[in-house]
């Protein structure tokens, strides 16, 4: 009898071992009803559940789940219950403490998870992102407000992308332009792709201050880290214009 408990025990122990180590999918629900469950996203891809909160986004959206940490760009998606009940969901990525909206489309998903409503978002960049949700319609306040926070930042990894007028505003002569200027409002890091950094060729963001072109200190890495592309960055010290200059050395 002593010899069956001990086997027992064991056999209970080793399963238990087992289930321990088994690894979980990024549960990203915060008790909400509207969108149960976890984040999906695709491998390689390493999506990473963070606590955040709702700071940083329009008064008129709820946050509905946890936040996920992208280690690349990726499609993520989240089930979203709420789009059967009049909800409209929006997946957001946290910028410099401003939730910006990634454009969302939300379709039932095909099977095993048939007849569940999904949020999705195609990422461009590594980040935080989260599922808001509101139900009733904004005002035009509201969306006065939001189209602001629509980035469209072209190759640079934020802001707003913008023409550049070097008759008003000339550049450097030694210094050819190799992208187009970048608009953001607030301080933090700015890259943008640089393939021919490991060549002769230098490259330097400089920002627009007092109708000159100010150089700013720039490094270079590859982004993303595995099979990503070996781009310039530097930390926008506040709100302006930045672009991308370079020359080729001798």
């Amino acid at each position: 009898m002593k010899k069956v408990f001990t086997v027992l025990f064991v056999t209970v122990f080793v399963l238990g071992m087992v289930m321990v180590n088994v690894p979980r999918n990024v549960e990203a629900a915060p008790g909400s009803s509207l969108a149960p469950g976890e984040w999906i996203v695709p491998a390689p891809v390493i999506g990473t559940a963070v606590d955040v909160t709702a700071v940083g986004a329009p008064s008129y959206l709820q946050l509905i789940t946890n936040g996920i940490k992208t280690t690349a760009p990726a499609l993520i998606c989240h089930q979203f219950k709420g789009a059967g009940y009049n909800w409209i969901g929006e997946i957001r990525q946290l910028v410099d403490k401003t939730w910006v909206k990634v454009k969302t489309s939300t379709a039932l998903a095909p099977a095993p998870s048939e007849g569940i409503y999904h949020a999705c978002a195609q990422t461009y960049y590594a980040g935080t992102y989260a599922l808001f949700a509101y139900y009733h319609v904004p005002t035009e306040e509201d969306i006065a407000v939001d189209v602001a926070m629509v980035e469209k930042p072209g190759l640079w990894s934020r802001g707003n992308e913008v023409s550049l007028d070097f008759v008003t505003y000339p550049r450097p002569s030694w210094l050819d332009s190799y992208s187009n200027g970048i608009q953001v409002t607030t301080y933090g890091e700015i890259c943008h792709p640089f393939p021919a950094g490991e060549a002769k060729m230098v490259s330097e963001i400089r920002q627009l201050k007092d109708g000159l072109w100010v150089r700013l200190p720039t490094t270079f890495r590859v982004i993303p880290e595995v099979d990503g592309v070996y781009s310039a960055c530097a930390i926008a010290p506040e709100a302006g214009i930045y672009t991308l200059f370079g020359y080729v050395s001798k």
